[in-house]
């Protein structure tokens, strides 16, 4: 959990600096009680709760032999979506996968969108481009 510590604390630095590159307005998305949420935003960066700790994957599936390295649970960036193979735990099933930096030290990974705490879940693909 250090290493995420010094990378978000880091990447902040960067962006207060301006040395971070990208749009800083806020996405926001229509939640389903009609209001409108906006996600956390720093530079290009989009930043969501997962609520497990996971593998990462070099491509958007879930096989064992695509495994990079492990997101920690808690607040992580992430860049953009695509949909890859379908994956379901946690009660949830999806086909969409986030691309972001592991914590252990793996760059442009992929991750599962079902570990996102409710608002993430449901709005990341609002909040997000498309890779």
């Amino acid at each position: 959990m250090p290493t995420r510590t010094l990378r978000n604390g880091l990447l902040a630095a960067l962006a207060a600096a301006g040395l971070l590159t990208g749009t800083t307005q806020a996405a926001s998305a229509q939640s389903s009680s009609g209001t409108t949420a906006a996600a956390p935003q720093s530079a290009s960066l989009v930043y969501m709760t997962t609520i497990v700790e996971q593998w990462s994957h070099w491509t958007p599936d879930w096989h064992e032999s695509s495994h990079a390295g492990t997101l920690y649970a808690g607040s992580s960036y992430f860049f953009c979506y695509t949909y890859g193979l379908t994956y379901s735990d946690f009660g949830r099933q999806s086909s969409v996968w986030l691309k972001t930096d592991d914590d252990t030290g793996h760059h442009n990974v992929y991750v599962s969108d079902v570990y996102l705490n409710d608002e993430g879940f449901r709005n990341d693909i609002l909040w997000l481009p498309k890779c």
